[in-house]
């Protein structure tokens, strides 16, 4: 069965969250929402990361955004901290959660 005619639930798993248990990915599926078009048009205001410090973590097997371009992400915010997670898809904080709180708790403790 190709992507493009495998049922929604198949394409969350196979696109979104390739890393995480089949029966997880099909409750993400349940409770994701389709994407409305303001999502890939509305105007954005002026990006945070231009001045509030960042920290960055991804997975290098991201399906949805190449891990490229993530890491060029990560380098133009001048994140503090990038960690890529070997294998992870595009929710490393459901298939990771530990290594994402880590991350998160070492943001918080800088002054």
């Amino acid at each position: 069965m190709s992507m493009l005619s495998a049922p929604t639930h198949q394409r969350i798993h196979d696109q979104f969250a390739a890393n995480v248990p089949e029966a997880d990915a099909l409750l993400m599926a349940a409770g994701q929402r389709p994407i409305a078009e303001a999502a890939l048009s509305e105007t954005s205001t002026a990006p945070a990361w231009k001045h509030v410090p960042s920290w960055f973590v991804y997975g290098d097997a991201d399906r949805n955004i190449p891990p490229a371009a993530l890491g060029f992400m990560a380098q133009r915010a001048g994140a503090r901290e990038t960690v890529v997670i070997k294998g992870a898809s595009h929710v490393v904080m459901v298939s990771h959660p530990a290594r994402v709180a880590e991350l998160i708790e070492r943001a918080a403790a800088v002054k």
